[in-house]
This record gives structure tokens, sequence and C-alpha cells, in this order.
């Protein structure tokens, strides 16, 4: 209001806009957590509050100029990638009263460390024959593998059975029998392993087969010192 001396007046207006424009501030980082799990529900929770932000591992600071903690809002989008680990980037962002907006980053590894769990073992096997190559031809799954001598049982978590991989690697030693180590070993999709053991003995239990028969011989003389000397090999018996 603009007045003159006998009191004459006028007026003018001004408009003032008080705003916030300023962004929640956030300080620190949030440590990335690693859990064990087969899929991106193993993850934890997300949190919806600053008070439970700030009690993540880490512990961030978050605060704002104009807004109280507990008036922020916290939201969040998770982005997930790789398998193994199962990567999840967890965007937070925090708005004040006038959605000024601020982000912070939790990265969630979700990860199988746990191997295949194998109850029971493999009977040991033996088997008639001369050399190695008469042992059974090794299996190459899970089905197989539990249908042997034994019926061991093997699961895993986080892959089915169809999908565990199923090696395997031959020890061979000894002679009467030839003992065969053969190890199997069987990975998971994120290549945990276990192993079993199939112990087979290739045994020869076959008795020399003799067809026909040795003539007998008349030498002259006095004493069994007379007799022809014995043969020592195979080839002059069969002479």
């Amino acid at each position: 209001t603009i007045k003159d001396a006998c009191l004459n007046e006028s007026t003018i207006v001004h408009t003032i806009n008080v705003d916030d424009n300023t962004v929640p501030v956030v300080i620190g980082s949030i440590t990335s957590t690693t859990v064990e799990g087969c899929s991106i529900s193993a993850a934890p929770t997300a949190v919806t509050s600053v008070s439970a932000l700030e009690a993540l591992t880490g512990n961030p600071s978050i605060s704002d100029g104009c807004t109280a903690d507990i008036d922020l809002v916290v939201t969040h989008s998770d982005a997930v990638s790789g398998t193994c680990p199962i990567v999840i980037t967890r965007t937070y962002t925090i708005r004040d009263a006038c959605l000024n907006a601020s982000t912070i980053i939790h990265t969630i590894n979700v990860d199988d460390n746990t191997v295949p769990v194998i109850s029971g073992s493999i009977t040991s096997t033996t088997v008639e024959g001369c050399s190695i190559s008469a042992a059974p031809t090794a299996v190459t799954s899970v089905s197989a593998l539990e249908g042997l001598a034994g019926n061991p049982s093997i699961s895993d978590v986080c892959t089915a059975d169809i999908d565990l991989v199923v090696t395997h690697s031959d020890a061979a030693s000894g002679t009467c029998p030839i003992v065969i180590t053969r190890t199997y070993t069987i990975r998971d999709a994120c290549l945990n392993a276990s192993t079993i053991v199939h112990i087979i003995n290739v045994d020869d239990n076959t008795v020399p087969v003799i067809s026909g028969s040795i003539t007998p011989t008349t030498v002259e003389g006095c004493s069994i010192s007379a007799a022809p000397t014995a043969v020592t090999s195979v080839s002059a018996l069969e002479a």
C-alpha cells in the first residue's frame, strides 16, 4: 500500500512462492547382500520406510530439509539378471512431500551353493571277465544311477533330477580281480557337485578248457626215470 501526504493510497501485489525443490539427502550406501536360494523369491522383502532403509546393512543415512523422515515415501523397483548368482538390482526411491526424489541401490545376490544330496550307496558289482572292457557301461543320468544295485537316492534343492549332469571317472588296480573304482560326479545347474563310488570287480573264475586227451605212451626202461620229461607249456602239451 502506497499513501501520499493526504492519505490517498494505491496498492500493488507481490506473489511469493515458497517451494521445496531440494531432494532428500542420502549419505552412505547399502552393502550388497548374498542369500542362498533358487529364484528371486529367496530375496529379502523390500523395506517401505526410511527407518527400515537406514537399518539395512551399511546403515545409510537419509534426511530431508522440509519433510520429516516418517513422512518420506519409500518405493522400490527390481531389475534381475544372471543365473548363478541371480543378481537383483533393487533401486529404492525416497520422495518428500513436494515429490522431490533421491535413489539408493541395494544389490542382492541369490545364489545356489548347496551340493546335490546323495542318500545310500551303490552295491559293489562282480563281473566275469579278463580286462576292464568287461565292466558294465557307466550310466549318464540320475534315474539310471538310482537304478543301480543298492538304489541310492539323489536330489537337489534347485535343479530337477533330469537336469542334473552325471559324469564319471574310472581308476583300475589289481589283477584277480581287477578292481575298478568308478566315481560318479553329479553337478547341478550352478556346478555344485557331489560324488558316489561304484566298485566293480572284474574277475576270471573260468577254468581252462581241455578238449581231447593225451594218448598213452610206452617207453623202454627199467624205472620211472625212463619216462619222458614232463612238458611245461601248453604248446608242448598240444604237441
